[in-house]
């Protein structure tokens, strides 16, 4: 069997009990698109620390040429689908203690098989910090599905909104920059120049993505405001690249960037409207929103 069978199996299977819980709670399925988007994100953040910063371990798809980017599409198929789904159909369907058991053992299962068979190969890291952190993911999530049921509480409402709008951000980000090379942000620390600009890239799409977000929150519909966060954005882009932060094969690349903003502020913008109540709530408040 192909490497590459199981992490799209385990990825489609993913994805179809994301659809099938949106699909049976159709009253829900904004707030389960945004949760599922938040666990992600919040993944990513894990997954940044413990994989690319720290060389966790290593996944073997063998559906990319390059030995790192192919590794980072494995951590995808675990970080955005597998994991986040299976978090959030636990807390939507409030399942008993047993069967949350029931599901940390099968990823366990299935991570012990991984290895076993050259999927996935540790390098410090070991399957029961995975059931360990899967354990403490679930508690805090179950805390956190019902403190996103009070729309009152902004701080909750725009860090979720952060960490779903980041999941997307990074994930194309991703596409753009190491397999696209439409431009690179390296950290300048590592040995290896994919896990190096991956880990430099991140870190500006976090920055941008907090932009986003506060314009999002509080100034959501503002297409002139919005245009001139994208004006700032390729201004501190253009001394990037005059620095020598951001490279660039040619200037004209410059202008993907700009494209990317407006692209995940649309995105945003789009979630915001679905789910996110805020200027009914400013207004309730007594506060101002414009």
């Amino acid at each position: 069997m192909a490497n590459w069978v199981p992490f799209v199996f385990l990825s489609l299977f993913s994805i179809f009990v994301l659809s099938f819980m949106v699909v049976k709670n159709r009253y829900l399925s904004a707030q389960i698109i945004l949760f599922w988007l938040f666990i992600s994100g919040l993944a990513y953040v894990f997954e940044y620390i413990i994989f690319v910063l720290f060389n966790s371990y290593t996944y073997h798809p063998h559906i990319l040429s390059n030995n790192y980017n192919d590794s980072v599409l494995g951590s995808i198929s675990s970080q955005a689908f597998s994991v986040p789904v299976a978090i959030t159909y636990i807390v939507l369907y409030r399942l008993t203690i047993s069967r949350i058991l029931i599901i940390i053992s099968v990823f366990f299962l299935i991570e012990t098989w991984f290895i076993h068979t050259d999927l996935y190969e540790h390098h410090w890291w070991e399957s029961y910090y995975t059931s360990f952190f899967l354990i403490i993911s679930v508690l805090l999530a179950k805390s956190w599905w019902r403190f996103l049921g009070d729309r009152s509480n902004h701080y909750i409402q725009f860090i979720t909104l952060f960490f779903a709008l980041s999941t997307i951000t990074l994930s194309f980000a991703w596409v753009l920059s190491s397999l696209l090379n439409l431009y690179i942000i390296p950290l300048n620390h590592f040995s290896n120049p994919v896990r190096d600009l991956i880990a430099g890239n991140a870190i500006y799409i976090w920055f941008t993505t907090y932009f986003y977000s506060l314009l999002i929150y509080f100034r959501n519909g503002d297409w002139k405001f919005a245009l001139w966060s994208v004006l700032f954005l390729f201004t501190v882009e253009f001394f990037m690249v005059q620095d020598g932060v951001l490279i660039m094969e040619s200037p004209l690349l410059l202008f993907t960037l700009p494209l990317f903003h407006f692209s995940m502020i649309f995105a945003g913008s789009y979630c915001y409207s679905q789910y996110f109540n805020t200027k009914f709530e400013f207004h309730k408040k007594g506060l101002s929103y414009k």
